[in-house]
């Protein structure tokens, strides 16, 4: 079974090359990160968004909301959260950061967290998603490296965006 937190750099990755040129800001995504102030762009092109979600196989919905510090797409200092909603409902899902211009070293969770879905639409076109999420990140080196729980960062986050289907 695929790693979610490998999933997600892999998903921003792709992002990044099919995405490159997005300049147009969709939604934002708003809270702290290590108690800072922070809040993210979500970016859309004419071939997609940052926030996206698709359907695995009936009832199972993968969703991705991914933030960019700008209203442009670049890796250092994007936020992503993923979760698969399952008959309807959204239990759990896998946070990123990445402080820097690369998949690593980056921040995350090793497990899956709880996070609070106030709505999901995803028979609208564009759907919806309106939700919070907090938890602690932890740093990651590389795909080869544990996560070390003594580097960690806080991130407390709401977001109400825009699903593109994909």
């Amino acid at each position: 079974m695929i790693n979610r937190q490998r999933f997600i750099c892999g998903a921003l990755l792709l992002g990044g090359v099919m995405w490159g040129a997005g300049q147009a800001l969709a939604d934002e995504i708003s809270g702290t990160l290590n108690g800072e102030p922070k809040q993210w762009h979500v970016v859309t092109h004419a071939e997609g968004s940052t926030a996206y979600f698709s359907e695995i196989m009936p009832n199972m919905i993968n969703v991705t909301v991914q933030g960019h510090r700008e209203a442009h797409y670049e890796t250092q200092g994007t936020l992503s959260i993923g979760f698969m909603v399952m008959n309807g409902v959204a239990s759990s899902a896998s946070v990123g950061y990445f402080p820097e211009n690369s998949m690593m070293p980056h921040y995350g969770t090793e497990q899956e967290v709880p996070i609070e879905i106030e709505l999901l639409d995803i028979d609208s076109d564009p759907g919806r998603t309106k939700g919070r999420i907090t938890t602690s990140l932890a740093y990651i080196a590389s795909m080869s490296e544990d996560y070390d729980h003594g580097n960690t960062m806080d991130v407390d986050v709401s977001f109400d965006v825009a699903l593109a289907k994909e």
